[in-house]
């Protein structure tokens, strides 16, 4: 009887026993691993220029008097009333004028250049100042055409230290036929050059 008894404690301490381990179990902490990813990538710098409309047609029947330009192109005249002063045409590609525009990511100078005419009108000269731009406002005069910025057969500075990012401008050219300029063609092509600051 004494060791039916004493069979029962042990059993009942065993058991005891294998329940203290079991719970001492549930309170061991979850493991945590990581993994690891390495992004790498090179911004390159970046500038183009797109120019809206590459063909400007003045039109084939000018004269100083100026009659309406024959062109598809919007073309409007203006004339003068001093001198030997005829007529300018003032270039507006479809209307509202032609559109530069340029995009970098980095600050940008620009020059602009005409090539001399190539045309058989001897004094319509791009160095004589016979074709000229103006930016963002339309000449609505022979003296505003006539006040706009001359071409030059070299690089001339266009625009100076410009902010990164996309920017647009828009420009109207206009062409001289004085009384004193001589009958012929014109023919000249304009270039734009951009350049990223260093």
């Amino acid at each position: 009887m004494k060791n039916r008894m004493m069979k029962k404690v042990l059993i009942a301490l065993t058991a005891g026993v294998v329940v203290a381990v079991v719970a001492v179990a549930t309170v061991i902490p979850a493991m945590a691993v990581s993994g690891n990813v390495t992004v790498s990538g090179t911004n390159n710098a970046k500038i183009t220029i797109s120019v809206e409309d590459t063909s400007a047609a003045f039109g084939t029947n000018l004269d100083p008097s100026g009659p309406d330009s024959n062109s598809s192109d919007s073309v409007v005249d203006f004339q003068g009333t001093t001198g030997n002063q005829g007529s300018y045409y003032v270039w507006k590609a479809g209307g509202s004028g032609n559109t530069i525009t340029v995009k970098s990511n980095k600050s940008w100078n620009g020059t602009v250049a005409a090539s001399e005419n190539t045309g058989t009108s001897t004094s319509m000269t791009v160095a004589s100042g016979a074709m000229r731009y103006a930016e963002a406002v339309v000449p609505t005069s022979y003296s505003d055409a006539a006040g706009g910025v001359a071409f030059q057969t070299t690089g001339q500075a266009w625009k100076s230290s410009v902010a990164k990012g996309v920017n647009s401008y828009t420009h109207f050219y206009s062409l001289r036929v004085d009384w004193n300029d001589d009958p012929g063609t014109f023919s000249s092509t304009i270039t734009y050059e951009v350049t990223q600051v260093p």
